[in-house]
């Protein structure tokens, strides 16, 4: 808008990032964010897809092309630790992978009954989305449930759907 000529640099095969791969469908349909996503390069802004920052390009790279600005806008895309022993047992899944999984379309196996470890947005969305794959599901959270940093909406949109709920409590070993 102000005259600057403006390139987005895309891991992936398509727009959005955690918008696209990191919020479930039912909590922001695509086509919305592709009007968004389409908002943006009408107004002239290139995206060049399936480029990674320190594979395909770098900082140095990028002035050496002449760019005069950077800005860095990579996402939180690395989970959590539980600092549990076993939480790289098979079968256990970051929220974040899954969540990007699901988004995909990759096959996901989860099983009949699933736990769900902590209270945020992304813990619900795994929650949520798990219920819609058929499992049976509990959230466990170490505080209460006042204490949940997750939306309130989210959290009563899941007792809604029979999510069910157990509080002040914690894995210590899976």
């Amino acid at each position: 808008i102000e005259g600057h000529e403006a390139t987005i640099y895309e891991a992936e095969s398509a727009p959005g990032g955690m918008l696209k791969y990191g919020i479930p469908e039912y909590r922001l349909p695509k086509d919305i964010l592709n009007k968004e996503v389409e908002l943006i390069t009408n107004l002239g802004v290139n995206i060049q897809y399936n480029t990674r920052l320190g594979k395909d390009i770098t900082i140095e790279s990028l002035k050496q092309d002449g760019y005069q600005a950077i800005l860095l806008a990579i996402g939180a895309w690395k989970p959590a630790s539980m600092r549990v022993e076993g939480e790289d047992t098979e079968g256990v899944l970051s929220g974040i992978g899954f969540l990007y999984d699901v988004a995909n379309g990759n096959k996901i196996n989860i099983g009949q009954k699933v736990i769900v470890v902590g209270g945020g947005n992304t813990a619900i969305d795994a929650a949520r989305t798990s219920l819609r794959l058929g499992a049976e599901v509990t959230v466990l959270y170490r505080r209460t449930r006042k204490e949940m940093p997750a939306e309130d909406i989210e959290i009563h949109a899941s007792d809604e759907e029979g999510i069910k709920m157990e509080f002040l409590t914690a894995p210590t070993k899976i």
